[in-house]
């Protein structure tokens, strides 16, 4: 589910990804044993999300076009919210409506302020990202690690006994850049749970 991205203004620091964590559900932090070969701090955090705001484009795409889809789609969402003066909020991020097959139905895009869910401007249109109980696993490395660690998220849920809600999404911390280190991306996967987990 990895791909390379292009930056959009005004993200947020990797910092304020915890800050909606309940405290009362921090014995709900699953840390399950990694393999002695498997070089990883990976912690899943059981937190309550926020509903949000999304201004995204959104798709059925093949799989092997996620690279070309996610770059074009945050090209485009970047400059529509600067032109319809949207404040974007949060890093850019893939929204998937299923598990992938051989296509996708998913919406890439960013977090903003200052629309209203169901605008929308081209093929850029403003979505609700619903909130509730999710885990979150924040990821450091290349993206074609990603599988990996939603195979981990997916054992911790197991874990914890709770189900998915059926949507999940990455939220994509660090830019990467041409010549940088991959070994350095952040990726915040988070899976919503049913609303009774």
């Amino acid at each position: 589910m990895g791909h390379r991205r292009v930056p959009g203004p005004g993200e947020v620091d990797e910092g304020d990804a915890d800050a909606s964590v309940d405290q009362e559900d921090a014995d709900a932090t699953v840390d399950a044993d990694a393999s002695p070969d498997q070089e990883d701090d990976m912690e899943t955090i059981r937190t309550q999300l926020p509903t949000a705001t999304f201004a995204a484009v959104r798709a059925t795409v093949p799989t092997s076009g996620l690279p070309e889809f996610y770059d074009s789609a945050y090209s485009r969402v970047a400059q529509t919210a600067g032109r319809e003066g949207w404040t974007i909020t949060g890093p850019a991020l893939g929204w998937y409506q299923a598990m992938p097959t051989e296509t996708v139905d998913l919406a890439a895009g960013f977090a903003v302020e200052g629309a209203a869910a169901g605008a929308s401007s081209g093929d850029v249109e403003v979505l609700e990202l619903p909130g509730g109980p999710a885990l979150v696993l924040t990821y450091t490395g290349p993206y074609d690690g990603l599988p990996d660690a939603w195979a981990r998220l997916e054992q911790d849920r197991a874990v914890l006994g709770v189900d998915g809600r059926g949507d999940f999404w990455e939220e994509y911390v660090t830019d990467p850049s041409p010549g940088g280190d991959p070994h350095a991306n952040v990726t915040r996967l988070v899976l919503p749970l049913r609303a009774d987990a």
